[in-house]
């Protein structure tokens, strides 16, 4: 499997196109075809009912048309995300660079020939579970809220595998989970009916992360009344890209952002990275 050629450091967003403040997202692996960023949670990949944040698709598109130097060099045409991540998890984010790549690659992403791998923390846990697990529960939007039922009569087809990487004394645990193809909230409403809710998911019955106090109690100070973590403990870790026409194949990866790392030490947790 070859890799991408070496990709630009990173892609300016000035105020507001991502927010009230500039970001610099990092470019993970580029292409002919195709350019890679890394995620920060709070920002949507595309436009979508649900979200409310700004979405890079509008963010790159409205740069490269005001003839952004940085933009106009990846050669690109447009941008357009070829599978849609919701704002809450960080991670990779993938874009076509024209028509005939956007087609390209979301055929093979509906085809099921990409490989998707996730990183979670799940809270402490009712009941034991296997270290391995599988979910295949039909999904199927809410009728009034924001998000996804599992519907065996009306749900669209999914599947997810997950496997626990790493167990801490006091309960949480980290899990890789892993699908060919993911829908929206795919891995959040799965983990939800295994009984591995994902910390901070209050939408799936997620439990909410501990205060700094629970997880350091030798430390004493302003501050730590706090969450440990402030959103979502899901980050997507990698994506394999099948070779595809012009396109080579290719494995993408984002190691987690730092305030996921400092959780998973503070709750014992960070052995399970090299697994």
């Amino acid at each position: 499997m070859k890799s991408s050629k070496k990709p630009r450091a990173a892609i300016g967003f000035p105020p507001p196109l991502l927010g009230e403040h500039a970001l610099r997202l990092p470019v993970v692996a580029e292409a002919a075809e195709w350019i890679a960023l890394d995620k920060p949670a709070g920002v949507g990949l595309r436009a979508h009912p649900w979200d409310s944040t700004p979405d890079l698709d509008r963010a790159l598109n409205s740069q490269l048309d005001a003839g952004k130097p940085e933009l106009l060099a990846t050669g690109a045409d447009l941008f357009a995300s070829v599978y849609h991540l919701e704002p809450e998890p960080s991670g990779l984010a993938l874009f076509a660079k024209g028509r005939d790549s956007l087609d390209l690659l979301r055929n093979a992403c509906g085809s099921s020939l990409f490989q998707f791998r996730f990183l979670l923390v799940a809270g402490r846990l009712k009941e034991p579970v296997p270290e391995s697990l599988s979910c295949d529960a039909p999904l199927l939007p809410h009728r009034s809220k924001n998000k996804m039922i599992p519907s065996t009569a009306k749900g669209k087809k999914a599947q997810t595998d997950f496997r626990r990487l790493a167990e801490s004394p006091r309960g949480w645990s980290l899990w890789a989970a892993s699908c060919r193809y993911f829908r929206l909230h795919q891995v959040r409403a799965h983990a939800a009916v295994l009984g591995i809710p994902v910390l901070g998911d209050g939408c799936y019955g997620g439990p909410a992360a501990p205060a700094l106090q629970e997880l350091m109690p030798e430390k004493r100070g302003p501050g730590l009344a706090a969450p440990a973590f402030p959103g979502l403990a899901l980050h997507l870790e990698e994506v394999r890209l099948p070779a595809s026409g012009p396109m080579e194949a290719a494995v993408l990866r984002s190691g987690p952002p730092k305030d996921f790392r400092v959780l998973l030490q503070r709750l014992d947790l960070a052995d399970g990275l090299e697994k």
